[in-house]
């Protein structure tokens, strides 16, 4: 079986990470795509406003970071700059214990995971939101973790400071990006391909499925 590469749509960051835990029992690699610091403030901000409507989500709510600390399969990895996470996708390893990293038991999936949260967002103030750079990124992500015989999935959560942002979150995906990056485009309307744009979904979708299965609590626009 190929290693399954999928884009899953929650709305905030402690849906996110609930969900992982919750349904893997393999190693995690979970790449955070922004500073320590950032990521803790956003996790503050999400358990002052979420609505806490389960045990399970109270727990999590309660102590994410202690949840990930005493997880023995979970490790993170910030990447705080566009350069930091292309850097660390090239050196991208399984973990030593991935004695299943190929097989399956009862027809379940036994391979290690990659999840990166907020790549998009990472993207976004730089030259490379566009088809070009993001491009670039995915294909590189999905060529390591298909070498390595690992999952990969993606996730673009809202911003609990700033839950309004319309460029945060799951309306990324709907985002039109031109088709070079803006280095490349300072040579005229020529140079960029006649000023055309593309939807950021249908960039992703040459490498991922857009899964229909959302995380709890969270609603989901398919199309």
């Amino acid at each position: 079986m190929e290693p399954t590469r999928k884009i899953y749509n929650c709305d905030w960051v402690t849906e996110f990470l609930q969900y992982i835990l919750d349904t893997t029992t393999e190693p995690v690699s979970l790449i955070i795509c922004s500073t320590r610091d950032s990521f803790l403030v956003n996790l503050a901000f999400t358990i002052q406003t979420q609505p806490k409507h389960t045990s399970n989500g109270q727990e999590l709510l309660k102590d994410t970071i202690g949840l990930l600390a005493n997880s023995t399969r979970a490790k993170l990895i910030f990447c705080p700059t566009l350069e930091h996470l292309r850097a660390y996708i090239g050196v991208l390893r399984p973990t030593s214990d991935g004695n299943a990293q190929h097989g399956t038991t009862a027809g379940q999936n036994k391979r290690p995971l990659v999840a990166i949260l907020n790549c998009l967002a990472l993207h976004l103030p730089t030259s490379e939101f566009s088809a070009q750079g993001l491009s670039r990124t995915l294909a590189a992500a999905v060529e390591v973790t298909s070498r390595n015989g690992m999952d990969l999935v993606l996730c673009e959560c809202r911003d609990a400071a700033n839950p309004a942002d319309p460029m945060r979150g799951e309306a990324l995906w709907f985002a039109q990006v031109p088709l070079l990056n803006s280095a490349v485009r300072t040579g005229g309307d020529d140079a960029a391909g006649g000023g055309l744009s593309v939807p950021v979904k249908r960039i992703a979708q040459r490498w991922f499925e857009f899964s229909g299965m959302s995380c709890p609590e969270t609603d989901t626009r398919t199309s």
